[in-house]
């Protein structure tokens, strides 16, 4: 076989592992946030997000909580022993494991629509569906639908299926 041959059928072997490697993260991700949604809720927040990466001796696990009014370290802590309680219990993780939980953070995209309440009064940019990007500032939350006003003063309707991306955008 030739070399070139060798190395396509290495590549695509990798890129299986890769892929099953891939599928089986995105199962145990889905597992993780099963796990923590009552966690979470117990402690009167709710769950953002999960994301698990490898790093050097194992995996580091994400869990990105919130609350309405905003969560606190002390609230990050309780649900961090709980979930890491559970993810023990369960043997869901295989390998060595590192866990943070935490809120996600000004910086990072808005992905549930409770979460817009506690950012009214905040500008943001938007992408979202049939236009282009919005920078304005959010003014209300009715029901699904965010009230945005421009530097211009003009009022913008989005509803919040429509959205793309949306990212509170900071003062500095």
């Amino acid at each position: 076989m030739s070399i070139l041959k060798c190395l396509a059928v290495e590549i695509a072997r990798l890129s299986g592992l890769f892929f099953l490697e891939s599928a089986q993260m995105t199962e145990i991700r889905e597992k993780i946030k099963e796990l923590l949604h009552p966690i979470a809720e117990a402690s009167g927040a709710f769950v953002v997000d999960v994301a698990i990466r490898n790093e050097r001796g194992g995996k580091l696990i994400q869990a990105f909580v919130d609350t309405d009014k905003g969560i606190t370290i002390g609230d990050c802590a309780g649900i961090s022993r709980e979930l890491a309680r559970a993810l023990d219990q369960t043997n869901l993780v295989q390998t060595s494991y590192r866990l943070e939980v935490s809120s996600p953070g000004i910086d990072k995209p808005i992905r549930m629509l409770r979460q817009y309440q506690k950012n009214v009064g905040r500008r943001f940019k938007v992408t979202y569906q049939g236009a282009d990007p919005l920078l304005a500032t959010l003014k209300n939350v009715n029901g699904e639908q965010l009230e945005f006003q421009t530097e211009a003063g003009q009022f913008v309707s989005i509803d919040f299926s429509k959205i793309i991306e949306s990212k509170v955008e900071l003062p500095w």
